[in-house]
């Protein structure tokens, strides 16, 4: 009984310290990916804690299929997608201190997107977010088509037809007109 006690303190300290080394490792891009999609800081940062809980949860049943990089940008995507299609983000109250408050993040978010990546980077944010992923991914994280494809779970083709439709509408951002879906 002692020897399986043993045995499993020894796996939880192993599986802990692989969290810790995929943290370290793939946190930064797990976190960026989020914001990509949701373009808020707070959420992007709660995603990232809820990749790491299912990555830690999940680990022992990782069957390396495909490199741990795809398998946890995977879970980042569903849970983004997840969190775009939740009752919560769709139950929009527009009650003048909550839209002052949502517009108050947005300037925040639009000042945080011009201090970290620039101008370009912030008129990379304002595509549409079937646009603004593909080309974040592509060009900031520098993924393959392939891989984007995988990730997103959408076809090669349709991977680089979003990367050439994004980079239309960002010449029209960077020349001054607005972009429409």
């Amino acid at each position: 009984m002692e020897t399986l006690s043993r045995i499993a303190v020894e796996n939880k300290s192993h599986k802990e310290e692989h969290l810790e080394y995929l943290m370290l490792r793939f946190g930064k891009k797990v976190y960026q990916l989020a914001y990509y999609f949701l373009r808020d800081r707070q959420m992007a940062e709660d995603i990232y804690q809820e990749v790491f809980l299912r990555v830690y949860v999940n680990l022992d049943k990782f069957r390396q299929e495909s490199s741990y990089y795809s398998w946890i940008y995977k879970i980042t995507v569903n849970l983004c997608k997840d969190y775009l299609k939740s009752a919560t983000f769709r139950r929009i109250v527009t009650v003048g201190t909550v839209k002052d408050f949502n517009e108050s993040c947005r300037e925040s978010n639009k000042l945080f997107e011009q201090v970290e990546g620039g101008e370009v980077f912030s008129h990379v944010m304002d595509l549409p977010e079937k646009y603004r992923v593909p080309i974040c991914l592509y060009y900031i994280d520098d993924l393959p088509v392939s891989e984007i494809a995988d990730i997103l779970k959408i076809s090669q083709n349709n991977v680089k037809i979003r990367l050439h439709r994004g980079r239309e509408k960002l010449k029209k951002l960077l020349s001054g007109s607005t972009v429409n879906e």
